[in-house]
């Protein structure tokens, strides 16, 4: 528990721990924890589909009850049981704020239909011969017998060449660029759960471009 000021109390406690306290402090509860069962199930129902805003909505609407609720309960003992942010503590962010460096993430996904695998391969292939990719454990290059082989090999040359892979149809693709909120949690390359690290980050999306 954390003393918010230096303020004493009085020899009865009847500077806090009033009947009006009391009661602003079971209702500030109540609706704490009302608003965190709510929470908690909008939480567990989602897949990671649902519009990001929803959730920022439904964050900022807990953020308020909590801040509410620790108010409530200074109020009735004078002492805070959560330490939240305070001027001095923005100010701090503020400073933070100025010395970060701006970073901008662009993500970017694209479906692909097969329609000419032969040429596909073809393609990779000669991509593979003329920019030789890192022997594997056997000393062997992996050899170009799959689509999502020769796309990577062909990629590795020209770099995104959705547009004109040979033989093959660009479904639909899209790309997003996104200015991150902090704190922000950069991009782990080595990251076993390549998936989650291509997600979007938290942030404005400042441009989106779709193809189809």
């Amino acid at each position: 528990m954390t003393e918010v000021d230096n303020q004493e109390f009085s020899a009865t406690g009847e500077q806090f721990f009033s009947e009006e306290s009391r009661k602003a402090l079971a209702e500030a509860s109540r609706q704490l924890a009302e608003r965190l069962q709510a929470h908690t199930e909008a939480l567990l129902a989602m897949t990671g589909d649902e519009d990001q805003n929803t959730l920022y909505e439904q964050n900022a609407a807990l953020e308020e009850l909590v801040e509410g609720w620790n108010d409530a309960v200074f109020e009735h003992t004078g002492t805070a049981p959560l330490l939240l942010d305070d001027e001095v503590g923005e100010d701090a962010d503020d400073e933070e704020d100025e010395e970060r460096d701006q970073v901008i993430s662009v993500v970017s996904r694209f479906d692909l239909r097969v329609v000419d695998l032969d040429a596909l391969l073809e393609a990779g292939k000669s991509a593979q011969e003329r920019h030789p990719a890192e022997l594997d454990e056997s000393g062997e290059r992996e050899p170009v017998e799959t689509a999502e082989q020769a796309i990577y090999e062909i990629s590795r040359e020209v770099g995104e060449a959705w547009f004109e892979l040979p033989g093959v149809d660009l479904v639909a693709g899209a790309r997003a660029y996104v200015v991150p909120e902090w704190p922000f949690e950069p991009l782990e390359a080595d990251a076993e759960d390549v998936l989650t690290e291509l997600s979007a980050p938290n942030g404005s999306i400042t441009h989106a471009e779709t193809w189809a």
